[in-house]
């Protein structure tokens, strides 16, 4: 009886100690990368587990705002997550998240001051930004600030808990980013290089049953078309050739959910980048 009881209590003790670790945020005690970069062993999966919240994740990178898909070296842009409960209504909400070069999956600018309840960690040489208690509210916006040199694409990871703050870690429901947000280095936003430049018309906005568009190449080529939710979440991808000039498109998007999209067109290190609304 005595040796039962033991590892009844010890099993409460272990418990309540990941309850506490995770309250205060897992690389905090844990000393763990859980956004589900190439560098996590698992997300909050690992320890949370039961709930029935059926979360999902969106994050988006804001400049004044508005979600770009690209950065300016030394620029200050908010990165905001957001947690959606799928069922139920959970009662606190906990965050992890990190940016790492697209190459090397090295630590990618910095994080500024943290909101109240959150903090700052470094594991392994890379900051991560984390809760240091348990949130009410589902969404976390935080400053980060762009390497100096536009060299390479940034890739942000993060994971989230809805939890039903029963003081465990049972019944709560994990989430992650079904994609990395992925930010690539600014071009220009109607990509002007050397006097060369794409240029994007939406004929119709929001869209019906279809996009239909007027790109303007700067040269003829095979052009990188993408539609991108504002999740970060890479929907649609298509490859045309185009002719120099002006060229019409049109594309079926009877089978896309209302919302809020990019789209993108590259080529040869020029990109444009124009909003949709469907």
């Amino acid at each position: 009886m005595k040796s039962k009881n033991f590892y009844t209590i010890s099993a409460i003790s272990l418990g309540l100690f990941l309850w506490i670790a995770n309250a205060a945020g897992p690389g905090t005690v844990q000393n763990i990368d859980r956004t589900g970069s190439p560098l996590s062993p698992g997300a909050c999966a690992a320890c949370h587990e039961g709930g029935a919240f059926a979360p999902s994740m969106t994050a988006e990178l804001l400049d004044s705002g508005m979600p770009v898909l690209q950065y300016e070296p030394d620029k200050t842009y908010t990165l905001r997550v957001r947690v959606n409960a799928g069922a139920g209504s959970p009662a606190r909400y906990g965050f992890q998240a990190v940016a790492l070069t697209s190459a090397g999956n090295t630590n990618a600018g910095t994080w500024g001051a943290t909101p109240t309840g959150f903090k700052k960690i470094t594991m392994q040489g890379r900051e991560y930004v984390e809760h240091n208690t348990p949130r009410s509210s589902n969404t976390l916006e935080m400053p980060w600030t762009a390497p100096a040199s536009a060299a390479e694409s940034i890739r942000f990871y993060a994971s989230a808990i809805a939890a039903n703050n029963n003081s465990n870690s049972s019944g709560d429901s994990p989430a992650q980013l079904t994609e990395a947000l992925t930010i690539a280095p600014f071009v220009s936003r109607t990509s002007e290089v050397a006097g060369r430049t794409i240029k994007v018309e939406v004929l119709g906005n929001p869209v019906q049953d279809a996009l239909r568009l007027n790109v303007t190449a700067p040269r003829s080529g095979l052009y990188q078309f993408a539609l991108t939710s504002m999740g970060g979440e890479t929907v649609w991808r298509h490859a045309e050739r185009l002719q120099n000039g002006e060229n019409a498109l049109q594309f079926d998007t009877n089978n896309l959910p209302q919302g809020v999209y990019l789209f993108q067109v590259r080529h040869a290190g020029l990109e444009a980048t124009v909003k949709i609304v469907r």
